[in-house]
């Protein structure tokens, strides 16, 4: 029983079908992201939540129940893990199937972290929605009210269903620069060089380092003490 368990550990770890567990609230933002994520996860859960990513297969394509992430629209503001980036600033994704083999080109998936509010007091979620699939009808996704957006989804390889949004502010124009080759750079998508329509307010890109705290009264006092005595002994010198 114990070979047999070994074998199958074995076997799952060969074919990249390890979970792990993550939060992209960790992520830095622009990050590259080169995994999978369970697409139960990726329309239901936000940047602060633990979600399950897994290896892509050696076509490059996700398991089946898992995603990239979802292709970037042009000139919107969409999902919260975004795929498609090619060299030349263009964006692509493609998959197919040949004599029951899958292959897939996502070309480059980075982190984009919104965080953005909901009407509920809830955060919008990865997929870049602000309510669950059976709530988002007619492009109503929960979103405020200064907050537009559009319900879309795709179809993976393997055939599932993943739901995505856009989402744009009510007051919009163009933003950030219309050259595509500056969107990566470093092996890092630059955020503020997307060229999109003005995105929603009021976000918060999520975990991430606290500020450091305001220095308590006793260490106030010990550091004035000690700017106290270093200038008593340079007047001691000086005199």
């Amino acid at each position: 029983m114990r070979s047999t368990s070994l074998a199958l550990l074995l076997s799952l770890t060969a074919i990249g079908a390890v979970a792990e567990t993550m939060k992209f609230a960790d992520s830095e933002q622009g990050a590259a992201f080169d995994k999978c994520i369970k697409i139960e996860d990726f329309t239901t859960k936000t940047l602060d939540d633990e979600v399950e990513v897994v290896a892509r297969d050696e076509g490059g394509c996700c398991p089946d129940g898992y995603a990239p992430g979802a292709k970037h629209y042009n000139n919107y503001v969409g999902a919260q893990v975004i795929c498609g980036f090619k060299d030349d600033g263009s964006v692509a994704l493609s998959t197919g199937s040949s004599n029951g083999k899958k292959t897939c080109t996502y070309n480059g998936c980075y982190v984009y972290k919104q965080g953005l509010p909901c009407k509920d007091d809830t955060k919008q979620l990865l997929n870049g929605c602000c309510a669950k699939e059976a709530d988002c009808k007619n492009n109503a996704c929960n979103f405020q009210d200064e907050c537009l957006s559009y319900a879309y989804n795709f179809k993976t390889v393997y055939g599932n269903q993943v739901n995505y949004c856009l989402s744009y502010a009510k007051k919009y124009k163009m933003e950030n620069t219309a050259e595509k080759t500056d969107d990566v750079k470093e092996g890092k998508l630059v955020v503020e060089n997307l060229y999109t329509y003005t995105s929603c307010a009021g976000g918060s890109a999520g975990g991430g380092s606290a500020p450091a705290p305001a220095p308590t009264t006793s260490n106030a006092v010990r550091s004035a003490a000690w700017l106290i005595g270093i200038l008593g002994i340079v007047g001691i010198v000086m005199a």
